[in-house]
């Protein structure tokens, strides 16, 4: 069920060397991940100390992630060792997700995989290389070669023939795996599906200019004028893209639930909601990659670029401001990236210990406001964003450090002593 494009511009990790032995990261970006729905086994909640993203995969119940120096990261539920990579797993270019198995490209062209193989899934065959792109579903898994054809292995658990990959086919470009059925793209923009059609593989008569594909229990393509074309099984209105979807550069799909990564860095997301993963979390801008898992949804979300705070704070040394004023906090993130920037729980202020007598402090100026709680807003035409933050009386005497951490994972700080 997880696609993975080769030298499609909206792919956060793009494959080269198409058509020579091993493939390299192409300026990759590194983010941190965002997840959202279903979190039972923790798969929604990644790694504290996670940071150097440049990929995302999601399984049923459990996440991967792949790292700048080619190293994976798993967590969530590891019953069948999907979130447990092989020890010394290194030069990785690219991962994918299965139900409950996970798959690696190595620089080098070859692949390896772990996690449940009840079925032979993990089983790669013996002598595959010069892969390109992979991708997994429930009981088997599938490899693009750089020579523009298809590998399967692993079972047709359900007899619509996913694993029998079409004789001829070849100029393909990126794949799909579906738990009933398989996609190819090829270099032409076409589309070529197998296995059950009503679960995928009936591809509609006349897509062409298609530059992204992916699959669940339906099909989802997306086209280069930015559109989302969706078929197959719809139970849940997964297979229907919200009515004027465009500007759109990236998808993802699960069984009965979609994705679509928009060129701005937004999210939409459609289909089956009983666990919330079609509720993106609200203020999530700056994705630069997607990933559709069972029951969950992740983001890798690109660093706000924060250029420190201006004044009436001072970065370097000691603030200092009467209790109960309130003081602007102005900082920069090199555009608009919306208003629901701030972390869950943040900003904050933690009590520390005072300064001792004469350490360098820089004292705050006295802002009236209108009355209310403290809010954030932006301005255009300076570029900064202010948070308005009304303090109370009551820490006259007492010193603060202030924690503004962002949906990007990043946190930023500065102090501040309070007087009477």
């Amino acid at each position: 069920m997880r696609r993975f494009l080769v030298a499609v511009a909206s792919a956060v990790l793009v494959l080269t060397g198409f058509g020579v032995p091993g493939v390299t990261l192409a300026d990759p970006v590194t983010g941190t991940v965002v997840g959202w729905g279903d979190n039972f086994f923790g798969q929604t909640t990644p790694p504290a100390e996670l940071t150097g993203v440049v990929a995302i995969a999601a399984g049923d119940f459990y996440s991967l992630a792949l790292k700048a120096d080619g190293t994976v990261v798993g967590w969530g539920e590891d019953d069948h060792g999907e979130a447990s990579f092989p020890a010394g797993l290194t030069g990785v270019v690219a991962i994918a997700a299965g139900n409950y198995h996970g798959l690696a490209l190595k620089a080098d062209g070859t692949v390896v995989a772990w996690g449940w193989n009840y079925y032979g899934q993990t089983d790669v065959p013996a002598g595959l290389t010069d892969v390109v792109a992979i991708d997994g579903a429930y009981s088997y898994s599938l490899a693009l070669k750089a020579d523009g054809t298809v590998v399967a292995w692993g079972a047709d658990v359900y007899g619509g023939g996913v694993t029998n990959v079409p004789a001829g086919l070849t100029d393909v470009v990126a794949i799909a795996a579906g738990d009933a059925a398989s996609l190819a793209l090829k270099a032409d923009g076409t589309v070529v599906g197998w296995g059950f059609g009503q679960y995928g593989a009936d591809v509609p008569p006349g897509l062409t200019d298609v530059v992204a594909i992916d699959l669940g229990l339906h099909g989802l393509a997306l086209k280069a004028d930015g559109t989302v074309v969706g078929w197959g099984h719809n139970a849940y209105g997964q297979a229907t893209p919200p009515a004027g979807l465009t500007g759109v550069v990236a998808i993802g799909a699960r069984a009965h639930d979609s994705l679509a990564l928009k060129a701005d860095g937004t999210v939409v997301a459609w289909g089956y909601n009983a666990y919330g993963q079609a509720d993106v979390p609200a203020g999530l801008t700056g994705v630069v990659a997607i990933a559709a898992g069972g029951y969950h949804n992740l983001a890798l979300v690109q660093p706000y670029d924060f250029a420190g705070f201006f004044q009436p704070i001072d970065n370097l040394v000691w603030n200092t401001a009467k209790a109960g004023q309130a003081i602007p906090i102005k900082f920069s993130l090199a555009g608009d990236q919306g208003l629901g920037l701030f972390a869950p729980g943040f900003p904050k202020a933690v009590g520390v210990a005072c300064p001792s007598a004469g350490t360098p402090s820089d004292p705050i100026g006295t802002y009236i406001y209108a009355a209310g709680g403290s809010a954030l807003s932006y301005d255009a035409l300076s570029d900064e964003y202010s948070y308005v933050w009304k303090t109370p009386r009551s820490w006259g005497g007492q010193c603060v450090r202030v924690e503004l951490g962002l949906r990007d994972g990043s946190s930023h700080t500065f102090e501040i002593q309070f007087t009477k």
